[in-house]
């Protein structure tokens, strides 16, 4: 399989789990296997005109496994070259095909079927609460003394490894999570978490940023979509001319809303959910299997 995924040169957990996940899933050769065949797995990566198309392109075959739709702004024409097994949510079904009946959840939900799933489901608690910024946001304040003052316990989605990460998070009683992955993973084990919104939207866009949200959201049987509001101030020129006072000046406004959004509920997919999920994966597994063999 030839893996298509968006690779960030400073490393982001929700990315770099396709690596890591697709060989405990369907075999440690799986991505190696000499095969004219481009996998889309976990990621925003359905973007017509895009890098990720035009890689895709260069095989005979494309699979999507559980990859997202970008936005509401993308017109993808998929010929008979590609196979379509699931995507992310109900968007992204509806953008591609017209109707929502070719989604699941995000490719992410797989860390589900795996023999250590019970173990890490196991994982005595050590953080109350734990937080997971964005991976652009990492530098844009000092989430660091945040977590401290607020007595959260910093997960970082730039230089943890997978499995430190889902074992951090696993250790957790609750998530608040500015990175989309980072409620997931939370979802996945059975940690109630909530989001923060901070910087993502605005890097992203709001039309991709919502929209990326909503239709995992709606994946999991969540259809209200809350956060702590917490957005990036303007780099005015003061704060250009003095990085220190614009992260000093977030920092004030992170924690004003953290606080005064203490009382907004956590959220968490039901159990049945999360069954109907894990099986309509497992029917998804066979079915990839049986096409490649």
């Amino acid at each position: 399989m030839n893996l298509i995924y968006y690779k960030s040169e400073k490393g982001n957990f929700g990315d770099d789990l396709n690596l890591w996940l697709w060989p405990q899933i369907f075999g440690e050769n799986f991505l190696k296997e000499d095969l004219d065949i481009a996998f889309f797995g976990i990621g925003s990566i359905l973007i017509e005109d895009s890098k990720f198309i035009e890689m895709a392109n260069q095989h005979k075959t494309k699979i999507i496994f559980g990859t997202g739709v970008r936005s509401i702004n993308e017109h993808l024409q998929l010929d008979d070259s590609w196979k379509l097994l699931f995507v992310r949510g109900p968007y992204s079904s509806l953008k591609i095909t017209g109707d929502i009946q070719h989604y699941i959840a995000d490719g992410a939900y797989y860390i589900s079927l795996l023999p250590q799933y019970e173990k890490y489901l196991s994982t005595p608690k050590k953080y109350k609460v734990s937080f997971i910024p964005y991976f652009q946001s990492v530098d844009k304040v000092d989430w660091k003394s945040i977590c401290e003052e607020m007595s959260w316990n910093l997960i970082l989605p730039t230089d943890t490894s997978v499995e430190d990460f889902i074992m951090e998070v696993a250790a957790s009683e609750q998530v608040i999570s500015e990175a989309m992955h980072g409620t997931m993973i939370a979802d996945i084990m059975r940690v109630p978490w909530k989001r923060l919104r901070f910087y993502a939207h605005q890097y992203e866009g709001e039309k991709v940023s919502e929209w990326k949200w909503n239709d995992w959201l709606l994946s999991i049987g969540i259809s209200e979509n809350t956060f702590i509001n917490a957005p990036i101030r303007k780099n005015k020129f003061i704060y250009r001319m003095l990085p220190f006072l614009f992260k000093r000046k977030n920092k004030r406004l992170i924690l004003q809303k953290a606080k005064e959004d203490l009382k907004l509920p956590y959220k968490l997919s039901s159990n049945s959910k999360l069954e109907n999920i894990k099986g309509q994966l497992r029917s998804k597994k066979e079915e990839l299997l049986s096409f490649k063999n």
